[in-house]
């Protein structure tokens, strides 16, 4: 029986990792988070390994991957090597702790090139073969992304229980 949802187990890791991968992560990634998640207790690195069939290496590099994301903690150091780890519950942090992490450091690139870019002489920038009406257009749609990440980032200190409990006092009426 116990064959049976490890099956399972690893087709739902197997699906988590291809969305993962979809999203610009690797598919191990993914398939370490959901095990993390999924499990009752903290688990450690030579576990992941067994379950997942992969290197200690792979294991290594991709826990302290996701560690760095903020998706997971190491829970108990022994001999100066991290134990056991688990992932932090909330989806919603995981999702803005990527967010802060990898986006908002690209956005700030693009903006920093484009500044680069927008700082030449008008002259330079139609001699180049640019529409100079298009470079500002396009520096006010970097600006608005980043703005909205940022809006974004700041909404996950909203409190939306009040509003889940008005809602679910209206679904019992």
């Amino acid at each position: 029986m116990d064959n049976l949802f490890n099956i399972e187990l690893d087709d739902l890791a197997e699906k988590i990792g291809d969305f993962i991968h979809y999203w610009g992560f690797k598919k191990i990634h993914g398939k370490i988070w959901c095990h993390l998640y999924l499990s009752k207790e903290p688990v450690d690195a030579q576990t992941l390994m067994k379950k997942l069939k992969i290197s200690k290496a792979l294991t290594s590099q991709s826990l302290s991957e996701l560690e760095s994301y903020g998706v997971i903690e190491c829970i108990g150091k022994c001999g100066g090597r991290c134990d056991r780890y688990i992932s932090h519950h909330s989806v919603m942090n995981a999702i803005t702790s990527v967010l802060r992490n990898r986006e908002k450091k690209l956005l700030c690139s693009i903006f920093s090139s484009y500044r680069s870019l927008q700082s030449l002489p008008p002259e330079k920038i139609q001699e180049i073969g640019l529409d100079p009406c298009r470079v500002n257009h396009l520096g006010r749609m970097i600006t608005f992304a980043e703005r909205f990440l940022g809006l974004f980032l700041n909404f996950e200190k909203v409190d939306f229980s009040r509003f889940r409990d008005l809602f679910q006092k209206n679904k019992a009426s």
